[in-house]
C-alpha cells in the first residue's frame, strides 16, 4: 500500500486526546482507534465565554476618545507635537542613501477639507489673556492641509456655537462661493489675444475704471507701443493677459468668460493665460512682469483666491528690489518715460503692500527706509486738462499710505502691540499719528478736497471721480484702524485714551458709508477696486458694535447702516466675488452679539425708537420756583459724540477733522446728541495733548483682540475664542445658580 500524507486535523478524537497520540481524523473511526479497538468519538465543546456586558461599547469609547487626543494633537500648534509630526513626515534615508519620502498630505482623502488649528485643551490656564492674544493660534491649516502663518490671532478652542462650526473650525468654504469653477484647468493657447474689438472694450474699461487709482503703467507709452506694427515693440502677451483679466471683472461681454453662463468666470481665460506665459519669464523677469504681477494680484484677491493674490503681490515686490525700483533713477541712462515707468510701479507697490497687508493682517514687507525713488510726476496727454489729475490723487494716495504704515507697524504688528499693552497710556503714541493725518487733511489741495453729504439725512450729491472717492474711503479707514483699538471696553469704566475713539471710529465709519451710497445711487461702485471692499468691511465692524449701545436710537441707526453695507457689498458681490465672504463674516459677528437686523430698516417707525432713547436719558428734575430755564450753547462738536464717550465723562481731545464738520452750518449730526457734561470739554488743536494719569488696559478695550483685516483664519480664531468665553461665562452662571 502507497503510502499517504498525514492530512492535518484541526481537532483530535476523545481516545486519541486523552492518550496525546496524533488522530488521523479519519470518520467514522481514526486509525488508532482501529487498532486499539477503542469508540472514536468527539466531545461536543460549549461556546466560548464571550466578553463582559459593556465591554465592547467601552472599549469603543477609549478608542474614540484617543482619536479625539490624536486629532487634537495633530491640529494644535503645541511644539512638543509639532516636532513629532516634523520627524514623522520627514524624508526615511535607506541603506543605499535613498531618501523615502511620506505621502503629502493633500492625498490623503479621510482629511477634511477644511480644517483650523485648535489650541490644545492642556494649555495653561491661568496664562494672561494679553499673552494669549499675542502669542496664540499664529499657525493654521487651510483647505488643503498646509500651514499658513495668518498674524495676530485670539486663540483656538472647540467651537459648538455656531452653525457655521464644523470639523473644529469656522467655515467659509471658498468652493461653495465660486460655482462657477471649472474642475478641470482651462486648456488654451497663451499666446492667442481676444478679437481687437473685444480687446479695445477690455482696455477702456480698465484705463477708465482701474488705472485713475494706480497708475501703473506709462499710459502714452503703452498705447503707442499697442498701435505699433512691430511684434517685439508691441506689449507683452503676460502684461495684456493681465490686464484683460481685471477688466473682464466689470465686463457686460460672455466672450469673457469661460463659461457663459457663469458670471464669476470674468477673466478666467486670460489669468490662464497669464500663468502659463509667467512661466517663462522667472529667469528673465522685466517691469512688465512686475506690472502684470500685481494686476494678477488684485484679480486673484477679488476673486476669493487670496492666498495667490498675497503671493503674487509678494513676487512682485522682491522682484521690485532686484530690479532696483526703489532706488532713484534720475541720473541713470534711462529715457524720461522709463524713468517715470519706474517710479509709477515702484510706488503702485508702495501702495498696493501697505492696503493687502492691512486686508491680510500682516507686516508690511516694502521698508521705509529702503526706499529713496521721488515721485512720478509726468502727467498723462490725456489727463492734462482735468482736476485733478491722475497724478494728483495718487501722490495724497502714496502720502497716506505712508501714514497707514505707520498705524500697522506701531499697534497691530507684533512688537508694536507688546509695546503699547506696557505703556501705562498710548496718548502720545495716537497723538503722533492722529496728527499725521490731522495735516494729511488739512493740506490737501483744493482739487482734492471732498467731503461727503451726510446721506442719513437725506443730504444727496454727485459724488466725484472714483479714484478720489476710494482714496478719502482709505483716510477714514486708517482713521478707524487707528482709534478702533482704543475704544473702551463694556466693562471699562474709564475711557482708554482722551481722544473720544469711539465718536471718532462712528463718525469715519459713517462717511465711509455717505460715499459707499452717493456711488450706489450713482451707478459706479460695482466699478471700485477689490481693496476698497477693506474699507467697507472696516466700517461694518464698527457699525455692529454700535448695533449693541445701551442707547436704543443710536443702536437702531447703527442696525440700519449694517444692512447699507451688507447691501452695498451684494451689489459689489456681481465684481468681486470676495464680497460674499465679508457679508457673511459680518452677519457671524452680529449673531454672535445678538444683533437682531431683521426687520430694520428705513421705513421702520423711527419715532418710537427716539421715544425710547429719550426716556433712557431723562434725568429726574428738581422744582425751583422762579429759577430761569437756563439753556447753555452747547457746542456743536457735541453732536458727534458716541455714548460710549459720553458715559465716560474726561477731558477729551476732539481733532480738527471732527471740527471741521462742526463748525459747517449745513452740518448735521453723525450720531445721537447726548447730554451736557458735568466737565468742561477743551478742544485742544496744538501739537501737544491732556495728561492723563489713567492707567491703560488694552485687553478691557472693546476691540483690542477683534482681527483687523478680514482673512478668514483670523476670523475663525476670533469666533472660536469668543464662544469658548461665552460657554465659560455661562458654565460660570450655571455654578453659581447651583451653588446659591
Amino acid at each position: 500500500m502507497s503510502e499517504q500524507k498525514r492530512q492535518r486535523v484541526s481537532k483530535a478524537c476523545e481516545p486519541c486526546r486523552r492518550k496525546k497520540v496524533k488522530c488521523d481524523g479519519r470518520t467514522p473511526s481514526c486509525g488508532n482507534c482501529d487498532i486499539t479497538g477503542s469508540v472514536c468519538h468527539y466531545k461536543d465543546s460549549a461556546r466560548k465565554r464571550g466578553p463582559p456586558k459593556g465591554y465592547i461599547e467601552a472599549i469603543e469609547g477609549r478608542l474614540h476618545r484617543l482619536e479625539a487626543l490624536l486629532g487634537s494633537i495633530i491640529q494644535e500648534d503645541d511644539p512638543r507635537s509639532q516636532a513629532i509630526l516634523a520627524e514623522i513626515n520627514a524624508p526615511i534615508e535607506t541603506a543605499y542613501g535613498e531618501l523615502v519620502r511620506p505621502r503629502p498630505i493633500s492625498e490623503i482623502e479621510s482629511i477634511p477639507n477644511t480644517v483650523n488649528s485648535n489650541n490644545s485643551s492642556s494649555n495653561n490656564n491661568n496664562r494672561e489673556d494679553e499673552n494669549t492674544n499675542d502669542n496664540l493660534g499664529n499657525l493654521s491649516i487651510d483647505e488643503s492641509g498646509q500651514l499658513r502663518y495668518y498674524g495676530k490671532s485670539s486663540g483656538f478652542y472647540m467651537l459648538r456655537g455656531s452653525k457655521n462650526f464644523q470639523n473644529g473650525a469656522f467655515h467659509f468654504n471658498s468652493r461653495g462661493y465660486r460655482s462657477g469653477e471649472t474642475k478641470h484647468p482651462l486648456v488654451v493657447d497663451p499666446y492667442e489675444l481676444p478679437p481687437p474689438d473685444l480687446s479695445k472694450h477690455l482696455l477702456d474699461l480698465y484705463f477708465t475704471h482701474f488705472y485713475p487709482l494706480l497708475p501703473l503703467l506709462h499710459k502714452d507709452t503703452f498705447l503707442a507701443a499697442l498701435e505699433s506694427e512691430d511684434n517685439d515693440k508691441r506689449p507683452p502677451h503676460l502684461l495684456l493677459n493681465a490686464i484683460y483679466a481685471v477688466a473682464s471683472r466689470i465686463s457686460p461681454d460672455v466672450r469673457v468668460r469661460s463659461d457663459p453662463d457663469q458670471r464669476d468666470t470674468a477673466g478666467d481665460i486670460f489669468l490662464e493665460r497669464a500663468r502659463i506665459l509667467l512661466d517663462h519669464e522667472w529667469d528673465d523677469y522685466k517691469v512688465s512682469t512686475v506690472q502684470s504681477l500685481l494686476l494678477l494680484s488684485s484679480h486673484q484677491n477679488g476673486a476669493l483666491k487670496n492666498i495667490r493674490g498675497w503671493l503674487y503681490s509678494g513676487l512682485a515686490f522682491r522682484m521690485c528690489q532686484n530690479l532696483g525700483l526703489n532706488r532713484n533713477c534720475d541720473s541713470w541712462n534711462l529715457s524720461d518715460a522709463e524713468k517715470e515707468e519706474r517710479k509709477r510701479v515702484f510706488y503702485c507697490s508702495f501702495v498696493i503692500d501697505r492696503l493687502s497687508c492691512a486686508m491680510h493682517g500682516r507686516a508690511p514687507m516694502i521698508d521705509d527706509r529702503d526706499y529713496d525713488t521721488p515721485y512720478p510726476s509726468e502727467v498723462d496727454k490725456d489727463d492734462e486738462h482735468n482736476k485733478p489729475t491722475i497724478m494728483d490723487n495718487f501722490h495724497q494716495l502714496i502720502k497716506l499710505c505712508e501714514i497707514l504704515g505707520e498705524v500697522l507697524c506701531q499697534l497691530y504688528m507684533v512688537k508694536g502691540r507688546r509695546h503699547l499693552a506696557t505703556l501705562a497710556s498710548p496718548d502720545s503714541v495716537i497723538s503722533k499719528l492722529d496728527r499725521a493725518l490731522n495735516n494729511w487733511m488739512s493740506k490737501l489741495p483744493p482739487s482734492v478736497q471732498y467731503k461727503p453729504p451726510n446721506t442719513r439725512m437725506a443730504e444727496r450729491s454727485t459724488p466725484p471721480k472714483l479714484e478720489l472717492c476710494q482714496t478719502h474711503m482709505l483716510f477714514y479707514t486708517t482713521l478707524i484702524l487707528l482709534h478702533r483699538p482704543f475704544i473702551p471696553g463694556p466693562n471699562q469704566r474709564a475711557t482708554p485714551s482722551v481722544f473720544p475713539s469711539a465718536s471718532i471710529c462712528t463718525f469715519a465709519a459713517n462717511k465711509i458709508l455717505d460715499i459707499v451710497e452717493c456711488l450706489m445711487a450713482d451707478g459706479r461702485l460695482k466699478n471700485i477696486n477689490n481693496y476698497t471692499l477693506y474699507f467697507m468691511f472696516t466700517a461694518g465692524i464698527i457699525f455692529i458694535n454700535d448695533a449693541s449701545s445701551n442707547d436704543p436710537e443710536f443702536a437702531f441707526e447703527a442696525k440700519v447702516s449694517v444692512n447699507k453695507i451688507i447691501r452695498a457689498m451684494d451689489e459689489v458681490e456681481a465684481t468681486w466675488i470676495t464680497s460674499a465672504r465679508h457679508c457673511n463674516i459680518l452677519g457671524e459677528l452680529a449673531g454672535l452679539r445678538d444683533i437682531n437686523l431683521e426687520n430694520v430698516g428705513e421705513g421702520f417707525d423711527r419715532q418710537t425708537i427716539k421715544n425710547q432713547s429719550l426716556q433712557t436719558k431723562k434725568a429726574p428734575s428738581i422744582a425751583v420756583p422762579n429759577s430761569p430755564v437756563l439753556q447753555p450753547e452747547i457746542p456743536s462738536l457735541e453732536l458727534f459724540r458716541n455714548p460710549l464717550d459720553a458715559q465716560n465723562p474726561a477731558e477729551q481731545r476732539f481733532p480738527e477733522y471732527l471740527t471741521q464738520y462742526a463748525n459747517t452750518s449745513s452740518f448735521q449730526t453723525d450720531s445721537p446728541s447726548s447730554q451736557s457734561l458735568n466737565q468742561s470739554i477743551e478742544y485742544n488743536m496744538n501739537n501737544t495733548y491732556p495728561s492723563s494719569d489713567r492707567t491703560f488696559n488694552a485687553i478691557g478695550t472693546a476691540f483690542w483682540d477683534i482681527p483687523m483685516s478680514f482673512d478668514i483664519d483670523q476670523w475663525n480664531s476670533y469666533f472660536s475664542n469668543q464662544n469658548y468665553r461665552t460657554q465659560s461665562n455661562t458654565n460660570e452662571e450655571n455654578n453659581d445658580t447651583q451653588i446659591m
